[in-house]
């Protein structure tokens, strides 16, 4: 069976480019004949390691410089006019079973109108919940925001349009009521390159994200004062980078918690801090499926997480492998944090259940839906 996957670009790491490029490996090394197609690298290194029976072909795409083409919404459109003739010859040259896309962009308008002889795929990387959330962080008067809502509403549109509709929650799939989105298939994590070993002795707290204010790390932050003075030892530790650092910074600053919270940047070898943590916190508004709490189960860490839309509740089994807790409740949140550090068993106990929980994400376990749904696909075409 032909695949073709349409990007942007493969040239900045993020959790729906490595999602793609070990999707792309696993189906390539069985036999599947796989291309990722890229709109335009910009001559940028591919952020992930591909496998060589994998294709990567980068159109290298320039849009319309002309000055209609700078005029919001329309310019939009000119290029898109543009950019179907250049997509239908390389999709006809291709001649693949099915092409598959997987995020916002020209695609989605194209896609659709260009491909009636293929079977065309959508993935959803995030959920409707967390669009919103996203959405509605501007002025509700503000260009921004209105440009925002009326290309959500356009893309909800296209997205109707797609064969099919793969959604990473059951949760999302309720909330948007796509016909043809009835299909979930969660994210999976590929196995860490070490092996895992508890370190229930760690006095170390790890969280991990992009430094905006969707993932709410200042939440963390506010609670660990108290954590602070009753347990001084402990320390919380959170990668990542984004625009809210130097917030986040001046908010440590301003607690007076620089000996006990620390900003350790982008790290690559992210599982030597899994595996030197005791456990992982996760604070966000939204998900679209929230990886990173199952990166950290697959290294043995008890996850306490907010019960944001969506992921969490679909990944955490309450006072099994985590505790859900309700956004904002940060009493709540104190607490769990507190008895986690003050009960080194439970700690140990929901370590064994965590990386048994984090089996369920494995590629051996996930990619064999996608198999059955390209089958299907296939088969009902």
């Amino acid at each position: 069976m032909r695949l073709v996957y349409c990007i942007g670009s493969l040239g900045q790491k993020g959790g729906a480019e490595r999602v793609l490029v070990n999707k792309a490996n696993f189906l390539a090394d069985i036999g599947y004949d796989v291309t990722i197609l890229i709109a335009k690298q910009n001559k940028k290194a591919i952020c992930y390691e591909v496998s060589e029976n994998v294709k990567i072909l980068d159109l290298d795409i320039e849009v319309s410089k002309s000055l209609s083409s700078k005029i919001p919404v329309l310019g939009f459109f000119l290029n898109i006019r543009k950019l179907k003739k250049i997509y239908k010859k390389i999709f006809f040259e291709l001649n693949s079973d099915i092409i598959l896309n997987i995020e916002r962009g020209y695609e989605d308008f194209i896609i659709p109108k260009v491909c009636n002889n293929f079977i065309t795929i959508r993935e959803a990387h995030s959920s409707k919940a967390a669009v919103q959330v996203t959405d509605s962080g501007d002025c509700f008067f503000s260009i921004k925001h209105l440009s925002n809502k009326y290309y959500t509403y356009l893309y909800k549109k296209q997205l109707k349009k797609y064969d099919k509709v793969v959604l990473l929650t059951k949760q999302d799939s309720i909330d948007r009521k796509y016909k043809n989105g009835d299909k979930v298939i969660p994210n999976l994590v590929s196995s860490f390159d070490m092996n895992v070993t508890y370190n229930y002795q760690s006095k170390k707290v790890i969280s991990v994200g992009r430094l905006d204010k969707y993932k709410n790390f200042k939440d963390q932050i506010i609670v660990w004062k108290a954590i602070a003075k009753s347990h001084p030892d402990w320390s919380l530790h959170i990668y990542g980078d984004g625009p809210e650092k130097t917030n986040l910074d001046n908010q440590i600053k301003d607690l007076k918690l620089e000996n006990s919270v620390f900003l350790e940047g982008i790290k690559s070898n992210i599982e030597a801090q899994y595996a030197n943590s005791s456990f992982f916190i996760f604070t966000s508004l939204a998900e679209g499926f929230g990886m990173v709490l199952v990166e950290a189960m697959q290294m043995g860490l008890p996850v306490i997480s907010y019960n944001c839309p969506c992921g969490p509740a679909e990944i955490i089994e309450e006072a099994k492998d985590g505790f859900l807790i309700e956004i904002s409740d940060l009493k709540t949140l104190e607490k769990k944090i507190l008895f986690l550090i003050e009960n080194e068993n439970e700690r140990k106990n929901m370590s064994a259940n965590a990386i048994e929980k984090s089996t369920k994400f494995l590629p051996e376990s996930i990619m064999p839906q996608w198999i059955d749904l390209f089958q299907e696909l296939k088969n009902g075409k």
